[in-house]
Protein backbone atom coordinates (compact mmCIF):
# COMPACT_ATOMS: atom_id res chain seq x y z
CA UNK A 1 0.00 0.00 0.00
CA UNK A 2 1.48 3.30 -0.99
CA UNK A 3 2.31 6.25 1.63
CA UNK A 4 -0.36 8.92 2.45
CA UNK A 5 0.36 12.27 1.11
CA UNK A 6 2.47 14.82 3.34
CA UNK A 7 1.33 17.74 2.87
CA UNK A 8 2.48 21.39 4.20
CA UNK A 9 1.82 24.66 4.03
CA UNK A 10 4.61 27.72 3.50
CA UNK A 11 3.64 31.42 3.48
CA UNK A 12 5.85 34.15 1.28
CA UNK A 13 8.78 31.96 0.64
CA UNK A 14 9.20 28.66 -0.42
CA UNK A 15 11.60 27.79 2.74
CA UNK A 16 11.28 25.39 6.06
CA UNK A 17 11.56 28.40 7.95
CA UNK A 18 8.30 29.53 6.46
CA UNK A 19 6.35 26.47 7.60
CA UNK A 20 2.40 27.70 8.33
CA UNK A 21 2.19 25.58 11.52
CA UNK A 22 -0.53 28.25 13.45
CA UNK A 23 -2.71 30.65 12.02
CA UNK A 24 -2.49 33.14 9.23
CA UNK A 25 -3.30 36.77 9.90
CA UNK A 26 -4.26 39.31 6.99
CA UNK A 27 -4.75 41.75 9.26
CA UNK A 28 -7.24 44.45 9.75
CA UNK A 29 -8.98 45.37 6.21
CA UNK A 30 -11.35 48.33 5.82
CA UNK A 31 -14.82 47.46 4.73
CA UNK A 32 -14.35 48.18 0.76
CA UNK A 33 -11.02 47.58 0.59
CA UNK A 34 -8.48 45.03 -0.03
CA UNK A 35 -6.55 42.96 2.46
CA UNK A 36 -2.44 42.15 1.04
CA UNK A 37 -2.21 39.51 -1.28
CA UNK A 38 -0.64 36.52 0.64
CA UNK A 39 1.36 33.54 -1.42
CA UNK A 40 1.50 30.24 -0.48
CA UNK A 41 3.91 26.93 -1.38
CA UNK A 42 1.44 23.65 -1.23
CA UNK A 43 3.63 20.89 -1.12
CA UNK A 44 3.12 17.40 -0.91
CA UNK A 45 6.43 15.45 0.61
CA UNK A 46 8.83 18.04 0.59
CA UNK A 47 11.80 16.69 1.29
CA UNK A 48 10.57 12.82 1.43
CA UNK A 49 13.07 10.60 0.62
CA UNK A 50 10.90 7.74 -0.51
CA UNK A 51 7.67 7.98 -2.82
CA UNK A 52 4.05 8.66 -1.06
CA UNK A 53 0.51 9.08 -3.12
CA UNK A 54 0.01 11.28 -5.43
CA UNK A 55 -2.60 14.26 -4.58
CA UNK A 56 -5.59 14.07 -7.21
CA UNK A 57 -8.47 16.48 -7.81
CA UNK A 58 -7.05 18.93 -5.70
CA UNK A 59 -9.54 22.16 -5.20
CA UNK A 60 -8.79 24.98 -2.74
CA UNK A 61 -11.21 27.09 -1.30
CA UNK A 62 -12.37 28.94 2.26
CA UNK A 63 -14.25 27.35 5.09
CA UNK A 64 -15.90 28.32 8.94
CA UNK A 65 -14.08 26.33 11.65
CA UNK A 66 -16.72 23.89 11.89
CA UNK A 67 -16.36 22.81 8.15
CA UNK A 68 -18.83 24.51 6.91
CA UNK A 69 -19.68 27.58 4.22
CA UNK A 70 -20.27 30.43 6.96
CA UNK A 71 -24.35 30.36 6.63
CA UNK A 72 -25.41 28.49 9.70
CA UNK A 73 -27.15 30.22 12.07
CA UNK A 74 -24.97 30.89 15.14
CA UNK A 75 -21.73 30.61 12.79
CA UNK A 76 -22.10 33.61 10.54
CA UNK A 77 -18.68 33.88 9.10
CA UNK A 78 -19.42 36.49 6.23
CA UNK A 79 -16.16 36.09 4.49
CA UNK A 80 -16.71 32.36 3.64
CA UNK A 81 -20.51 33.13 3.06
CA UNK A 82 -19.55 36.18 0.86
CA UNK A 83 -16.63 34.54 -1.04
CA UNK A 84 -14.31 37.72 0.15
CA UNK A 85 -11.35 35.33 -0.69
CA UNK A 86 -9.63 35.25 -4.20
CA UNK A 87 -7.23 32.76 -5.25
CA UNK A 88 -5.01 32.74 -8.20
CA UNK A 89 -2.85 29.46 -9.10
CA UNK A 90 0.55 30.71 -9.64
CA UNK A 91 2.21 27.72 -10.47
CA UNK A 92 -0.43 27.45 -13.59
CA UNK A 93 0.71 31.03 -14.87
CA UNK A 94 -2.56 32.36 -14.25
CA UNK A 95 -3.37 35.80 -14.30
CA UNK A 96 -6.75 36.79 -12.68
CA UNK A 97 -8.65 35.97 -9.21
CA UNK A 98 -11.33 33.66 -8.96
CA UNK A 99 -13.62 34.15 -5.61
CA UNK A 100 -13.69 30.68 -3.31
CA UNK A 101 -16.32 30.02 -0.69
CA UNK A 102 -20.04 29.33 -0.01
CA UNK A 103 -21.29 27.54 -3.87
CA UNK A 104 -23.97 29.75 -5.91
CA UNK A 105 -23.01 33.12 -4.40
CA UNK A 106 -20.87 34.69 -6.58
CA UNK A 107 -21.46 34.57 -10.75
CA UNK A 108 -17.82 34.40 -10.90
CA UNK A 109 -17.51 31.22 -9.90
CA UNK A 110 -20.84 28.92 -8.55
CA UNK A 111 -18.72 26.28 -7.52
CA UNK A 112 -17.49 27.93 -4.54
CA UNK A 113 -13.78 26.37 -5.09
CA UNK A 114 -10.71 26.98 -7.55
CA UNK A 115 -8.39 23.93 -8.89
CA UNK A 116 -5.29 23.80 -7.98
CA UNK A 117 -2.03 22.36 -9.75
CA UNK A 118 0.61 22.89 -11.64
CA UNK A 119 2.98 22.91 -14.99
CA UNK A 120 6.68 22.51 -12.75
CA UNK A 121 8.60 18.78 -13.19
CA UNK A 122 10.07 16.08 -10.99
CA UNK A 123 13.40 15.13 -11.23
CA UNK A 124 13.84 11.79 -10.72
CA UNK A 125 16.31 11.80 -7.63
CA UNK A 126 17.74 8.48 -8.74
CA UNK A 127 18.39 10.03 -11.95
CA UNK A 128 22.10 11.43 -11.19
CA UNK A 129 23.17 8.17 -9.19
CA UNK A 130 21.90 5.70 -11.80
CA UNK A 131 24.68 3.20 -13.13
CA UNK A 132 25.35 3.08 -16.65
CA UNK A 133 24.42 -0.24 -18.23
CA UNK A 134 27.44 -2.86 -18.07
CA UNK A 135 27.77 -6.22 -19.65
CA UNK A 136 27.74 -9.18 -17.35
CA UNK A 137 27.41 -7.23 -14.30
CA UNK A 138 25.76 -9.17 -11.22
CA UNK A 139 22.59 -6.01 -10.07
CA UNK A 140 21.34 -6.29 -6.98
CA UNK A 141 16.95 -5.91 -6.69
CA UNK A 142 16.42 -1.59 -6.75
CA UNK A 143 19.33 -0.62 -8.17
CA UNK A 144 18.51 2.31 -10.87
CA UNK A 145 20.74 1.51 -13.94
CA UNK A 146 21.08 4.32 -17.07
CA UNK A 147 21.62 3.08 -21.08
CA UNK A 148 24.93 4.01 -22.48
CA UNK A 149 22.60 6.28 -24.37
CA UNK A 150 20.52 8.35 -22.52
CA UNK A 151 16.72 8.22 -23.26
CA UNK A 152 14.77 10.58 -20.85
CA UNK A 153 14.65 7.10 -18.65
CA UNK A 154 15.93 5.10 -16.12
CA UNK A 155 15.50 1.79 -15.36
CA UNK A 156 14.94 -0.48 -12.04
CA UNK A 157 16.23 -3.71 -11.06
CA UNK A 158 12.84 -5.50 -10.24
CA UNK A 159 14.40 -9.29 -10.04
CA UNK A 160 17.98 -9.15 -9.63
CA UNK A 161 20.29 -11.32 -12.11
CA UNK A 162 23.32 -10.75 -14.33
CA UNK A 163 23.48 -8.51 -17.51
CA UNK A 164 23.64 -9.54 -20.83
CA UNK A 165 26.29 -9.61 -23.12
CA UNK A 166 24.39 -7.08 -25.59
CA UNK A 167 22.61 -4.13 -24.11
CA UNK A 168 19.04 -4.45 -23.78
CA UNK A 169 16.67 -2.46 -26.05
CA UNK A 170 15.08 -0.10 -23.43
CA UNK A 171 11.62 0.18 -23.27
CA UNK A 172 10.38 3.97 -23.38
CA UNK A 173 6.73 3.97 -21.65
CA UNK A 174 6.80 4.21 -18.02
CA UNK A 175 5.88 1.17 -15.88
CA UNK A 176 6.89 -1.92 -19.03
CA UNK A 177 9.69 -4.07 -18.19
CA UNK A 178 12.54 -4.61 -19.87
CA UNK A 179 14.84 -8.25 -19.76
CA UNK A 180 18.74 -8.43 -20.09
CA UNK A 181 20.21 -11.57 -19.55
CA UNK A 182 18.80 -12.75 -15.78
CA UNK A 183 17.83 -9.08 -14.63
CA UNK A 184 14.56 -7.79 -15.39
CA UNK A 185 14.14 -3.76 -14.94
CA UNK A 186 10.76 -1.72 -14.86
CA UNK A 187 11.03 1.67 -17.11
CA UNK A 188 10.95 4.94 -15.16
CA UNK A 189 10.90 8.68 -16.51
CA UNK A 190 13.06 10.37 -15.19
CA UNK A 191 11.35 13.90 -15.83
CA UNK A 192 7.28 13.69 -14.62
CA UNK A 193 4.75 16.84 -14.68
CA UNK A 194 1.24 15.86 -12.96
CA UNK A 195 -2.52 16.11 -15.10
CA UNK A 196 -4.23 18.78 -14.30
CA UNK A 197 -5.49 19.02 -10.58
CA UNK A 198 -2.68 17.06 -8.98
CA UNK A 199 0.34 17.47 -6.97
CA UNK A 200 3.20 14.61 -7.15
CA UNK A 201 4.17 12.84 -4.18
CA UNK A 202 7.99 11.74 -5.78
CA UNK A 203 11.39 11.72 -3.36
CA UNK A 204 12.88 14.59 -3.37
CA UNK A 205 15.88 16.49 -2.19
CA UNK A 206 14.74 19.65 -1.77
CA UNK A 207 17.05 21.92 0.37
CA UNK A 208 15.75 23.83 3.66
CA UNK A 209 15.26 27.36 1.55
CA UNK A 210 13.98 26.16 -1.41
CA UNK A 211 16.52 26.83 -3.98
CA UNK A 212 16.28 23.89 -5.83
CA UNK A 213 12.79 23.36 -5.42
CA UNK A 214 12.02 23.61 -9.25
CA UNK A 215 14.02 20.13 -9.65
CA UNK A 216 10.46 19.04 -7.32
CA UNK A 217 8.09 21.92 -9.58
CA UNK A 218 5.76 18.61 -9.93
CA UNK A 219 5.19 18.54 -6.05
CA UNK A 220 3.77 21.42 -5.07
CA UNK A 221 1.67 24.37 -6.06
CA UNK A 222 2.11 28.20 -5.75
CA UNK A 223 -0.65 30.39 -4.51
CA UNK A 224 -1.95 34.27 -4.07
CA UNK A 225 -4.88 34.92 -2.33
CA UNK A 226 -6.30 38.10 -1.04
CA UNK A 227 -9.38 39.23 0.32
CA UNK A 228 -11.90 42.10 -1.01
CA UNK A 229 -14.16 43.20 1.81
CA UNK A 230 -17.15 44.56 0.51
CA UNK A 231 -18.95 48.22 2.06
CA UNK A 232 -21.50 46.54 3.25
CA UNK A 233 -18.54 43.83 5.82
CA UNK A 234 -20.20 44.08 9.38
CA UNK A 235 -17.55 45.07 12.07
CA UNK A 236 -15.91 42.18 14.06
CA UNK A 237 -13.23 38.92 13.49
CA UNK A 238 -13.36 36.67 10.61
CA UNK A 239 -12.47 33.13 11.51
CA UNK A 240 -11.94 30.86 8.64
CA UNK A 241 -9.89 28.16 7.51
CA UNK A 242 -8.45 27.94 4.08
CA UNK A 243 -9.00 24.28 2.95
CA UNK A 244 -7.05 22.09 -0.05
CA UNK A 245 -9.28 19.00 -0.29
CA UNK A 246 -7.69 16.07 -2.15
CA UNK A 247 -8.28 12.64 -2.96
CA UNK A 248 -5.43 9.78 -3.48
CA UNK A 249 -5.35 5.96 -3.97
Amino acid sequence: MANPPIVSWYEGKNAISNEVKTTVNYETVDADSQSKTKVFYIWNNRAGKVDCSKMEEVTFTTRDREGGDGSSTGNVVEAVKDCWFNVRVDSLGESTFLPVGKANVKDKNKSGVKDLGTTGTTTNVNASTAQVWSASKDLALDTYVQPKTGNTFIYKVTKAGKTDGTEPSWATVEGNPVIDGTVEYVAIKINKTPNAKEILGFANSTDVNGTNANQAGGNFVQISVYADVPITASAGKNSLVQRVSYRYV
